[in-house]
């Protein structure tokens, strides 16, 4: 008994904490943001102290072949905990919205990014990604007062439905031709390439690209980021991706890695169109959080074509893009999310405009960040477009670098417009002083810091995306 429950004390730990948060909410009638905050932050932080001695555990598979136990899902649930701590931490005050429901709906949905990390059953996987993806719609239709978070959220829950009917299909595909939804007998059984198998995994990748907002999955990314507010714009940029790369990796590899010949050209073609089109849609962008949107677009393309290389050095440096565009993303919804106040909302470039005079280091911070989004040395994104690059070199997809590279330079010149309007733009107009707390300010300084810190010793993190892909024996 004690051998079942010690692998799964992350995900009891966040039930916990869950029903805990249930029962504060019930018995006091407007329980004080702080104690909501606290209780979710000692969840977080156990079930991350609880999941780290785990991660150098044997890889186990429990409940009937419905769970399993392997350092992929070990580092990638630490990592989504990271993420959600530290965006619970920079949470702001908003009246308009019940704060005490959206840290609780992001435990919920911190349980479901758990159960995708570790599932090695398709049924498994999509018990997680229905309550990861309702839990999303929840927060983003959390400010009923606004009429754009209305919107954002009927369109998020719509498209939402249809991806999780393909790709639910795509999975009764696979059980209709194999008998089984278990990963690991899947990837035995699978030999043959089928058109009928094509045809599953294709239903399967439109409803994970749709999870990655990859194009032409994309459309409700750019309207779910402006519309929602900001604090759930940070959540739902960050954690949610990375259970998306474990969704994918767990199909991909775990079960179709006998097919690869078939999805990886799906995974590239996903690529480079959401690497151009993103980039180039978002040139034209006035509105900050719908540029991030449609900016975040061409960050997963670089990520699909490090996976489209096939090889294991691609899925490395995708992993490590992926776990440093969160980061990246995290700060730049931070610094507005800072900045804003009851009164006044950072949403265009031009609320920007010499924000260095008011804000210095918050200035600073920004800067760090679209510098690193660029990909400019030493931040850390430079070393992630770097190893994704050197990865597409190696995989003799040069001409895919060459353009991955032009691309680049097309994101410089809307991030460089950031950075324009922070230094360069004078206005009579100045922004506030925040209402924020030392905390958040704290956290702020702390990721910010982290770009750089990364960008100068990458060493570490690159390390545990090494030990994190090279434990699967399938990629040998």
């Amino acid at each position: 008994m004690i051998n079942i429950i010690k692998p799964i004390i992350p995900e009891l730990t966040l039930a916990a904490g869950i029903c805990l948060m249930v029962l504060v909410n019930s018995f006091i009638r407007t329980p004080h943001r702080s104690t909501s905050q606290i209780l979710a932050v000692l969840t977080l932080v156990i079930a991350t102290a609880t999941a780290v001695p785990l991660f150098n555990h044997d890889v186990e598979i429990l409940f009937n072949g419905q769970f399993i136990i392997d350092p992929l899902a070990i580092g990638l649930k630490i990592s989504a905990y990271v993420a959600v701590l530290l965006v619970v931490l920079s949470t702001t005050i908003n009246e308009k919205i019940n704060q005490s429901e959206i840290l609780l709906i992001e435990l919920f949905a911190t349980l479901g990014i758990s159960i995708i990390c570790s599932a090695a059953n398709l049924l498994t996987i999509y018990l997680g990604l229905e309550t990861l993806a309702l839990s999303l719609y929840g927060l983003v239709a959390a400010n009923k007062n606004s009429i754009e978070s209305t919107e954002a959220a009927m369109k998020f829950f719509i498209l939402g439905a249809i991806a999780s009917a393909i790709f639910l299909y795509g999975i009764s595909l696979i059980y209709g031709i194999y008998g089984t939804l278990n990963i690991n007998l899947l990837n035995v059984m699978i030999v043959n390439n089928t058109l009928e198998l094509k045809i599953a995994v294709g239903f399967i990748l439109c409803g994970i690209a749709f999870k990655f907002g990859a194009i032409p999955f994309h459309s409700w990314v750019p309207d779910t980021y402006q519309g929602a507010s900001t604090p759930v714009a940070l959540f739902i940029s960050t954690a949610p991706k990375i259970a998306a790369f474990a969704l994918l990796y767990r199909l991909l590899i775990d079960a179709f890695i006998s097919i690869s010949e078939t999805w990886v050209v799906m995974i590239y073609a996903l690529g480079m169109i959401s690497l151009i089109i993103g980039n180039l849609i978002a040139i034209s962008q006035n509105n900050f959080k719908r540029l991030l949107g449609y900016s975040a677009i061409g960050h997963i393309g670089f990520i699909f074509l490090g996976i489209a290389t096939g090889t294991k050095d691609g899925l490395e440096s995708s992993l490590f893009y992926l776990l440093i565009y969160v980061l990246m993303t995290m700060v730049a919804f931070m610094v507005i999310e800072v900045l804003s106040s009851k009164h006044r909302e950072v949403k265009l470039l031009k609320d920007f405009k010499d924000l260095n005079s008011s804000h210095p280091w918050l200035s600073l911070i920004m800067l760090f960040a679209m510098c690193s989004m660029i990909g400019i040395p030493p931040f850390a994104g430079f070393y992630a477009k770097w190893s994704v690059l050197s990865s597409l070199v190696e995989a003799n997809m040069v001409y895919t670098a060459i353009i991955a590279i032009l691309m680049t330079v097309v994101a410089a010149f809307y991030y460089l417009r950031v950075i324009w309007f922070i230094y360069f733009e004078k206005t009579n107009q100045e922004i506030g002083q925040p209402e924020s707390t030392i905390l958040q300010k704290a956290v702020v300084s702390f990721t910010g810091i982290a770009i750089l810190l990364i960008g100068l010793y990458p060493k570490p993190i690159l390390d545990f995306c090494r030990q994190i892909i090279s434990s699967n024996l399938l990629l040998d």
